[in-house]
This record gives structure tokens, sequence and C-alpha cells, in this order.
């Protein structure tokens, strides 16, 4: 009797536990981190945003996706240069808040937008340290053509591109011609956002 009551009293100490971890989904404890912004609700408001944005002649602003694939393999790299592409584009966004009339009844996706990329800021990874150094390289490193191409680039050379060109564009903000870029790109922005410096989005 003593052993079957001993018994039942392990089964209350262990069990209660991890009944609590299973019902407290945020619990730190028993889940190493919870889904963060859903990108489905950026895309569908950067797709209603730029949907009347015809396409911007030039050099773009933000690298092939080939190349950037290199960088959002390395959590550090992709998370500094998340930082920077965010901040641009919300930049943008306030700047030609004005420019988009809206149906005052209906919701302004302008505006709507310009929150959101807000909640993406807090799902990149913080690693303010070390982005201090890749900063630095951009601002050292020569803005003129580079000697290699980006095919041959290693992931930290293709980051401080990637971060001259957005600094280019920052000094640039009330130049026409760069905003209409920036609001192309807009389109495809979900695209660069996913990889090692944003955190999981989505249970699957």
């Amino acid at each position: 009797m003593a052993g079957a009551l001993q018994y039942c009293f392990l089964i209350l100490i262990f069990g209660i536990p991890m009944h609590i971890c299973a019902a407290v989904v945020r619990d730190t404890k028993c889940v190493r981190e919870e889904p963060c912004f859903d990108l489905n609700v950026m895309v569908n408001m950067a797709e209603l945003v730029s949907k009347d944005v015809t396409a911007a002649d030039g050099e773009k602003i933000l690298l092939k996706h080939s190349s950037f694939d290199k960088i959002r393999k390395r959590r550090n790299l992709h998370s500094c240069v998340l930082q920077e592409i965010i901040n641009l584009f919300q930049d943008v966004l306030d700047k030609t808040k004005g420019n988009y009339v809206h149906n005052k009844e209906e919701l302004n996706h302008h505006i709507e937008l310009i929150h959101i990329m807000d909640q993406l800021r807090n799902c990149v990874y913080k690693t303010k340290d070390r982005c201090k150094k890749l900063y630095k390289m951009s601002d050292i490193a020569t803005t003129s053509s580079p000697a290699i191409s980006e095919r041959n680039m290693t992931a930290n050379q293709l980051a401080v591109l990637q971060l001259q060109k957005l600094k280019s564009a920052s000094r640039r903000l009330n130049d026409a011609h760069v905003q209409e870029m920036v609001m192309d790109e807009l389109k495809s922005l979900n695209l660069y956002i996913k990889g090692k410096g944003f955190r999981k989005i989505t249970n699957d």
C-alpha cells in the first residue's frame, strides 16, 4: 500500500509540471521560441500598396536573390543587413505616405505597412555589437564598382556591398527615383526577409 501511495505521489510531482508545460505555450522552458510575425500579412499589404507602382528602371537596391542567398544563410550577416533593409523601406514608406489617396472608410494600407515594419524589426535577431563591425566595414570599403563579380564574392563581401547600396539609397531619400525603386522592390521584400537572421514565422 505504501509503495502504491509513493508511486502516486511521484506521478503527481512529475506529472503536474508536464501538464502545465503543455497548457502554457508561452512558457520559455516548454517552447524554445514561439512563432513570430506572419509574413503573409506583409505580402498582402505590400501588394495593395505597390499595385499601381510601375517597374523602376536602373540598378536595383537589393541584391540578386542568388547573391542574397549567401547572406541569408548566416544569422549575424542576415540580421545586420535585414535591420538596414527594414529601416530604408520604412523611411521611404513614411516619406511617401502623403502621396497616396485612400477611402477614409477603408484601412490605410500605407500606414499599416509602416507599422508592420516595426513588427518585422522586432523579429530580427539582435546582434548589435557584431553589426557595428560590419557597418564600419561598409563605410571604409570603396563605393565604386567591385573588382570581382557578385557571383564570386563571399557572404561577408556581399553583406558589405548590400549595406553600401542601402546607405546610398538612404542618403537620397528625397529623390523621387529612389522612392520609386524602393516602392517597386517592396513587391519582393518578403523574399529577402526569410533567412537565418529572422525569427521563425510559422509553425511549419
